[in-house]
């Protein structure tokens, strides 16, 4: 497929009169028009890197169109297309100029399909094009200056989708406040999201701090918990291991097992009240019933089992 002629912009290089000149570009007045023309519309310089306020709104341009660009639409091709260059590695800018060129289809003079266009133009695959498409949003809500991971911004995308901006955000800070001077990671964001509760339970976007506190304290989000302290080592004068050594030991263990289990019990019959039973047999009664008759069935057992501890006999 034949590539369309060089973008008629002012280059952000240093060195560019080193290079040899492209047959195809066009000339300095054809290239100043352009540049003047988009500086116009967006009010940037297009002889410095973009913001991502500079660039347009995404909109949609339906499959069916199948006409040539029109002025204003090489325009914002250009627009999206410098500021890829001059922030690839920035999801915010770099995502919403990718999704500009998608959704109002500004490749389709020169590429059948956007996945076709990334490749030969950004070698980029679709899947990476469409994540930086989805992370841009977050990333923006969360850090306007653009200072987020790409990982953590993917993170943060279903939580916009589900829980909408204030909850984002107020997921995003409670994590780093929860982190302290840990530096916050992708796997962070992604253990915060998964102890938030359905959506339609989180009553008001201020819940999300006593969310993730309660699952600190319960130990269902250990990557939040605050960093042990840092306890000088002490030189301990070693002597031989004792039967009563072994029965502190061991009776120290069990005693972490059973304190361990009593919260994940409460951590059940927290998650199946609330109408989750009868959401289930609404959507798979069959499933749902087998699932009721293997809690009820192993909630025998443990009761069972139990007994025999408080009588004494493990058995």
């Amino acid at each position: 497929m034949s590539r369309r002629p060089a973008l008629a912009m002012v280059s952000t290089r240093s060195d560019d009169a080193d290079e040899p000149e492209l047959a195809d570009t066009p000339s300095a007045p054809a290239a100043a028009q352009t540049a003047s023309v988009v500086a116009e519309l967006t009010g940037a310089d297009l002889s410095t890197p973009l913001t991502v306020e500079q660039l347009p709104t995404p909109y949609d341009v339906d499959e069916s169109v199948t006409r040539p660009l029109s002025d204003r639409e090489r325009e914002h091709l250009a627009v999206c297309e410098q500021a890829l260059r001059g922030f690839r590695r920035s999801v915010i800018v770099a995502g919403k100029a990718l999704e500009v060129i998608s959704r109002a289809r500004l490749y389709r003079e020169t590429h059948r399909t956007f996945a076709d266009y990334v490749a030969e133009v950004w070698e980029m695959k679709r899947a990476h094009a469409y994540r930086m498409i989805e992370a841009w949003r977050p990333a923006a809500l969360v850090s306007p200056i653009g200072d987020i991971p790409e990982g953590q911004a993917r993170e943060l995308a279903p939580v916009l989708k589900q829980y909408g901006p204030e909850a984002t955000v107020a997921l995003y800070r409670e994590v780093r406040e929860l982190r302290g001077e840990r530096r916050v990671t992708a796997a962070d964001l992604a253990e915060a999201r998964a102890v938030l509760p359905p959506p339609q339970r989180l009553a008001r976007p201020e819940q999300v701090r006593d969310v993730l506190t309660v699952a600190v304290r319960e130990g269902r989000a250990p990557r939040l918990a605050p960093a042990a302290p840092q306890v000088p080592e002490q030189v301990v004068e070693e002597r031989p291991a004792t039967d009563d050594d072994r029965v502190v030991h061991e009776g120290a263990e069990a005693i972490a097992v059973l304190e361990a289990a009593v919260a994940q019990q409460r951590q059940i019959y927290d998650r199946i009240g609330g109408g989750v039973l009868a959401a289930a047999r609404l959507y798979d009664p069959g499933r749902a019933d087998y699932l009721c008759r293997e809690l009820r069935q192993y909630a025998n057992r443990t009761s069972y089992r139990a007994g025999k501890l408080t009588e004494g006999d493990e058995s």
